[in-house]
């Protein structure tokens, strides 16, 4: 009977630490998600990326009602506001 009171013991450690550790990370989620509220009021939406040659990443994002293209590659990365002000833009438009 002992080897199964040490085992009783040993899953109720197991379940007792588990569970603290999910408060623990339910509780940063929750301050890091308030913190954190600018992607949820509009500000900041990612619209598509695709993967290039070379482990080249292109992403467009919209950020403050202008549209930016992101290049990430090996030596880092270049933005460029590819906003439009006009329709013209919009019949040319290289990523639909």
């Amino acid at each position: 009977m002992n080897g199964l009171e040490d085992l009783n013991q040993k899953i109720i450690i197991v379940v007792a630490f588990t569970g603290f550790f999910l408060l623990v990370w339910w509780y940063v989620k929750t301050k890091v998600s308030n913190s954190v509220d600018f992607a949820g009021n509009g500000k900041l939406k990612h619209i598509e990326s695709r993967r290039l040659a070379h482990a080249a990443i292109l992403s467009v994002f919209e950020v403050n009602q202008k549209t930016v293209l992101i290049l990430q590659d090996k030596q880092g990365a270049s933005v460029l506001d590819i906003t439009e002000t006009g329709q013209k833009g919009r019949d040319n438009d290289v990523l639909a």
